[in-house]
């Protein structure tokens, strides 16, 4: 009975020790698998300019809106009817003035704008004919006038934040 008391012991012995074998196998595997459980931390720094470098500034998510262009949704819409509409408030500043000239005039006048991210305009620049310089003096001050009238609107929009956004628009002038 004495030997099959030590055998049990001996082979329980046995086990034990291939379970502590496995067991330090275990170990070693896990604490040696932790480098692929890291994650590697992206600095605020290069977060943001892999981001600036990804945005295109050349185009706004949302173009400036006056009140009765809040309608129209689609981009493209939006541009148009902010366009038209400005075009419009500008030409309705001339409605009251008289242009009289000795000849025919036919010319394409480019007005710069800037619209602030708080939606204020502000007239950069006005680019026009000599001839037509000389013909109207009082017509760049007539402009910032009309564009002086136009009341705030609502910004453009990138990424969900007012920017200040500049816009280059013709302004056709002919006489009759």
């Amino acid at each position: 009975m004495d030997r099959f008391k030590m055998r049990i012991f001996h082979t329980q012995n046995y086990n034990f020790k291939i379970m502590k074998y496995i067991f330090y196998v275990l170990v070693l595997c896990i604490m040696a698998s932790c480098q692929y459980f890291e994650t590697d931390k992206i600095s605020s720094d290069t977060f943001y300019n892999q981001e600036m470098k990804t945005i295109s500034w050349n185009q706004v998510d949302q173009f400036p809106n006056f009140a009765s262009c809040q309608k129209d949704s689609e981009k493209k819409a939006s541009k148009a009817c902010f366009e038209n509409t400005l075009v419009s408030k500008i030409y309705a500043g001339f409605s009251s003035r008289h242009f009289v000239s000795s000849r025919s005039i036919s010319d394409t006048l480019w007005v710069s704008l800037t619209i602030s991210e708080k939606g204020d305009i502000f007239l950069n620049n006005i680019e026009m004919d000599s001839l037509t310089a000389t013909s109207f003096p009082e017509l760049p001050l007539w402009i910032t006038q009309s564009i002086d009238s136009i009341p705030s609107l609502a910004p453009a929009h990138k990424r969900g934040v007012p920017v200040a956004v500049a816009f280059s628009l013709p302004v056709v002038l002919q006489t009759k």
